[in-house]
Formats: structure tokens, C-alpha cells, sequence
């Protein structure tokens, strides 16, 4: 019984080390998870990176043009959402994140390059009210 337990526990606990996704179109990127760096309550932010992405109950999220997404991946598959938990919106400002670098911080794992990233599709965000359609 402890044979099988403890290679199941390691491949659980390698399981979340490395994801896969597809940036910009065909050109597929293998990412490590990026460094995270506590902020608030449970909130993370993505250190010394090009956007503010944050990371917050198994959901990295992004704040583009004030309209929050979220993704289980930070490389892609950004889904706009209503509303981010309070916990992410309560930062404030995202931006001030931008490049957010504690004291002493020493790189462990670099991030894919932002611009190597899947932004959002940025659509009408708007909602059809009861009865009506929007064209």
C-alpha cells in the first residue's frame, strides 16, 4: 500500500509544476508556474513582470482596460467575468503592481515573456435586458 501511495503523491505534487497553452495563435508554450508574491489576504501577484497579474482561490486574474478576466493559466484563456473576488478587487490599482518586486527579491522561475501572453478578446461586455437583444 505505501508503494503506491508515495509515487501517487509525487505525481500529484509535480502535476501542477509545469501547463501548457497556446499564445498568439499556433505557437505553443510550455510554462513553469511563475514566482508569486503575497500581497493581500490570499492574493498573489506574478513578481517583477510586465502586467499585473494576479493570482487568487485557483484563478490567475487579469484587469485589462477595467474590465476583470480569469484564466487557470496566466500564458492564456482569459474568460471575462462579471466581477473578480473582493479579495483581487480591494488591490486597488492593478497597474501599481506592474513589475512588483518585494525587498530581496531573487528570481526562482521566469515567467513566459508578456508579449508572448494571449490577451483577451475584448468584446461588448454588456448585458441583454429581460425581453431584448442587442444588436
Amino acid at each position: 500500500m505505501r508503494k503506491l501511495i508515495l509515487p501517487a503523491l509525487a505525481a500529484i505534487a509535480l502535476a501542477g509544476c509545469y501547463t501548457t497553452g497556446t499564445a498568439r495563435g499556433t505557437v505553443a508554450v510550455s510554462a513553469s508556474t511563475p514566482d508569486l508574491v503575497a500581497i493581500n489576504n490570499g492574493v498573489y501577484v506574478i513578481a517583477d513582470y510586465d502586467e499585473p497579474i494576479f493570482y487568487a482561490n485557483g484563478w490567475y486574474w487579469w484587469n485589462v482596460d477595467g474590465y476583470w478576466y480569469r484564466s487557470s493559466y496566466y500564458t492564456g484563456g482569459w474568460r471575462y467575468v462579471a466581477s473578480a473576488p473582493r479579495a483581487v478587487v480591494s488591490v486597488g490599482n492593478p497597474y501599481h503592481y506592474r513589475h512588483y518586486r518585494p525587498s530581496h527579491y531573487v528570481v526562482k522561475r521566469r515567467p513566459v515573456p508578456a508579449h508572448r501572453i494571449e490577451r483577451p478578446v475584448i468584446r461588448d461586455h454588456r448585458r441583454a435586458e429581460r425581453g431584448r437583444r442587442w444588436r
